[in-house]
């Protein structure tokens, strides 16, 4: 058995952490470059000021305790120094308007960029990723961590520059008293830091080990709140058990913060009573000093006010460290995701798609196993179909049809053999290329809730405003009467999620899905249960017009009903994922093998219900 590696130790395990700083900041860079130089430069005047007040403030009261033991009062330079500080506070207040009103563009401009660059991801992504539950958790995490982490390291490591600057500003009159109160301010406040580290781990831990439940409880919401499951819900009285599921995981969630709450809030009230005891320290150490006339009563107020702020300085820049490590630990989950990388790309120097196909499409000893599973899907599958030649696939459920499908259109690369186009693998094309020249309609086609003009549009995306193939389309589809009828036409919006919106049957809504396959100028077209929503005149017209819909082009046909699968030039029987019979209807059924055994046994059940 391996051992496990020892863990890294805590300071290497904060370096790593916060490693991830810098590719943040390139982020932010990449959002906007102009707002974030100016955030800068009116953090650096912003933190200039406070030191330069207390030492205009000091020069005042000196001024004015001097003008007290002599007669006469030179008011000149008196008011000038007045002046001087009333022109400080008045900057600082215009500079934090304006720091604030750059924070927020810089914030609002970098979730709008840190949140495409994460939809740009995943898009990118192959379809195997959305098809593990692995990748959902990662998914969830970097759309909680990535939506506000991000932005509030970025605010933080702005309030660290600005503090930073400031005690620096105040350590000149710290160590122009004694070096050793910076040692005494800081050592008072170190332990804060290491209450923030501990729990900065602690807090991720457990946001992290609750991300599947957190799921949980989101999809409980969804059902409790979307169409698609109210009438269930309703029906079988699910609302209050559902209901109960849910409050349960939030219930646990808020346990385990307050537990977690509780004993952070006494740490930090032992640290807290340290720094206090600090400071008092300083104080009473600079009061000596005046008493014993080392430093005037100026010193002792401007002293006073460095020690002060100093030690209020120091917490907060530790605590921001702090914070920034527990961020940067979100953020990790955020780069997570990011540094995902599909499997299927286009080949640095792809292969033009042929148009028109000559050879047509070939299967050579093909096999495929999904990620993770034990047993291959598809085993040994060799086929070739000619350039305008309609295949139907039949089989029991679980047969392979529908991932052959998905391997046609390189969802997934195969695992063995090779499929060729015109003797160019499928690898060789660009993957844009490639899915252009493949039309689909999967039985579980999408239903976007956006105008009919886009659901049929979608289909040729680069004429998807040319409304003579749009309609075209929808005539060959037979949906342009159920459009005709709509409110407004092709520009009303479908589903239920917008207003003015009009939902569809599912019979309906097919039709529209298989417009969009008749869209696209693809010359291979494939069409998973394309009838399976229709009611049965719909059906036989579609029929009645299939040749014509699908001539000059490869066709792929999946369907459990014989009398659409008759209709192709040849029928693949799939059985455990290889080919157990192949040809046309005709001499399936004179063989009288698995094929006619189905066809025969779906025939008995229409003529049973007659």
């Amino acid at each position: 058995m391996r051992r496990r590696s020892p863990p890294p130790p805590p300071q290497a395990r904060f370096l790593q952490i916060v490693a991830n700083t810098p590719r943040l900041l390139r982020l932010v860079w990449d959002a906007t470059p102009g707002v974030l130089v100016m955030t800068l430069t009116v953090t650096v005047a912003i933190a200039l000021i406070p030191a330069t007040l207390l030492y205009v403030n000091k020069l005042i009261v000196d001024h004015i305790i001097t003008d007290i033991a002599t007669p006469g009062v030179d008011w000149t330079p008196l008011l000038w120094l007045v002046g001087a500080g009333l022109s400080l506070m008045l900057a600082q207040s215009g500079l934090q308007q304006a720091s604030s009103y750059l924070s927020q563009v810089l914030s609002d401009r970098f979730t709008l960029h840190a949140n495409r660059v994460l939809l740009q991801q995943a898009i990118r992504l192959d379809l195997a990723h959305y098809e593990l539950p692995a990748f959902y958790d990662t998914l969830s995490r970097a759309q909680q961590s990535g939506s506000s982490y991000p932005v509030r390291i970025l605010d933080t490591l702005i309030n660290l520059a600005r503090q930073t600057i400031t005690f620096a500003g105040l350590l000149g009159l710290l160590l122009s008293f004694h070096p050793l109160i910076v040692l005494l301010l800081v050592g008072a406040s170190l332990p804060a830091l290491w209450v923030g580290l501990r729990f900065s781990g602690v807090r991720f831990r457990l946001m992290r080990r609750q991300t599947q439940s957190g799921r949980l409880a989101e999809y409980l919401q969804k059902v409790l709140t979307t169409q698609e499951f109210v009438k269930e819900v309703r029906l079988y009285n699910l609302g209050d058990y559902l209901l109960g599921q849910w409050q349960e995981i939030r219930d646990r969630f808020n346990r385990e913060l307050a537990e977690m709450a509780s004993k952070q809030a006494w740490l930090r009230f032992g640290v807290g009573l340290m720094s206090t005891l600090g400071f008092y320290g300083a104080y009473a150490w600079v009061i000596v000093a005046t008493l014993q006339q080392r430093v005037t009563i100026g010193d002792l107020t401007m002293y006073t006010s460095a020690f002060q702020q100093s030690q209020m300085l120091i917490q907060n820049i530790l605590f921001s460290v702090a914070l920034v490590y527990e961020y940067n630990l979100f953020v990790t989950q955020y780069f997570e995701f990011l540094n995902l990388e599909p499997e299927v790309v286009t080949p640095s120097h792809p292969v033009a798609f042929p148009t028109p196909m000559g050879e047509g499409l070939v299967l050579q000893n093909v096999g495929f196993t999904y990620p993770g599973a034990s047993e291959p899907t598809l085993r040994d599958l060799n086929l070739s179909v000619k350039p305008g030649e309609s295949i139907a696939l039949v089989g029991m459920n679980g047969a392979g049809k529908t991932t052959l499908l998905k391997l046609l259109t390189r969802f997934y690369d195969i695992s063995q053999g090779s499929i060729t186009i015109d003797g160019v693998p499928l690898h060789a094309f660009d993957l844009t290329d490639l899915r252009r020249n493949v039309g689909v309609v999967f039985q579980d086609f999408s239903r976007y809730n956006l105008s009919v003009q886009d659901n049929i549009g979608f289909g040729d995306l680069a004429h998807h405003q040319d409304f003579d193939r749009i309609d075209k389309a929808a005539k060959d589809a037979g949906a342009s009467g159920l459009i005709a009828k709509l409110d407004y036409g092709y520009q009303t919006i479908l589903g239920k999620t917008f207003e003015e919106s009009a939902e569809l049957s599912g019979g309906q809504w097919q039709k529209v899905g298989l417009a969009r396959a008749f869209m696209t100028p693809a010359q291979i077209l494939i069409l998973d249960e394309p009838t399976a929503a229709l009611d049965a005149i719909a059906e036989f017209d579609l029929f009645q017009r299939f040749q014509e819909l699908t001539r000059g082009k490869m066709t792929f046909l999946v369907s459990h009903r014989f009398s659409t699968v008759r209709m192709a030039d040849r029928i693949i029987v799939l059985e455990h994922g290889t080919i157990r019979e192949m040809g046309s209807h005709n001499d399936l059924m004179e063989k009288g093998g698995m094929y006619a055994e189905m066809f025969q046994l779906q025939a008995s059940s229409y003529r049973d219900r007659v």
